[in-house]
């Protein structure tokens, strides 16, 4: 059944098809991660900063909420342990973390106050298309990608994150306490590595979640980390 839905949603009119597809361009989008916390009193301004990221900023923004900073006396509602971890080896060679940390293709951007650096134009050596189909209760994903040579996609990995904005939180202890914070790009749930010619998951909506504040983003990374390609649009309405 849920096969005839995926099915359907990419034989659909044109018009239809257009509100729930997303097709990366000719350029090559970076993708920007974002290691935050709620209990760390030096995060907010970088919160704010990746909220005020223009749309035509060539980055797919991510903020992965750790949940190290939770010893503090605050428990941060959108941190995981998985994203302490995902931080954590995305720094396998320095050996350290540290919040806010924002990384740019997998490199560390201590400079990221000052704003990005110019966009890039490199022609993209993939290109890479996303296909939702949602319901009340999940939001179901097809990613296809289709690299330009055959050394492009070698060891080359998949990654679908499920993202949520407009969320806020009145903090009462640790070291923001009294404060009311805003958050953007945050991810719920990330899946991956997956085949990145061809991949199809389904998320599934929690409790509180607001259909209409999510979105789907899809990364393709090299043996290496680096980014080849990355594409985020909203969920369905």
């Amino acid at each position: 059944m849920r096969a005839l839905l995926l099915l359907g949603a990419l034989l659909a009119p044109a018009v239809q098809a257009a509100t729930c597809s997303a097709v990366s361009g000719d350029t090559r989008n970076r993708l920007l991660e974002l290691y935050t916390s709620e209990g760390c009193s030096s995060c907010p301004p970088a919160d704010r900063w990746l909220s005020q990221l223009p749309p035509d900023s060539g980055v797919v923004p991510l903020a992965f909420h750790v949940d190290y900073w939770d010893r503090l006396g605050w428990r941060d509602p959108y941190a995981q342990a998985a994203f302490s971890q995902r931080q954590r080896a995305r720094n396998s060679g320095p050996g350290w973390v540290y919040t806010p940390q924002v990384m740019l293709d997998g490199t560390d951007f201590r400079t990221w106050h000052r704003g990005l650096p110019a966009r890039s134009n490199s022609p993209a050596q993939v290109g890479l298309a996303l296909t939702l189909d949602q319901t009340p209760e999940r939001v179901d994903v097809q990613a296809d990608s289709r690299f330009s040579a055959p050394v492009a996609g070698r060891d080359a990995t998949l990654y679908l994150a499920l993202v949520e904005n407009r969320l806020s939180s009145k903090v009462t202890a640790g070291e923001n306490a009294e404060r009311t914070l805003h958050h953007d790009h945050v991810v719920r749930q990330l899946v991956g590595p997956l085949d990145p010619r061809r991949a199809l998951h389904s998320f599934k909506l929690l409790p509180g979640w607001k259909a209409a504040n999510l979105e789907v983003a899809a990364f393709v990374l090299d043996a290496k980390g680096a980014t080849l390609q990355a594409l985020a649009r909203p969920a369905c309405p």
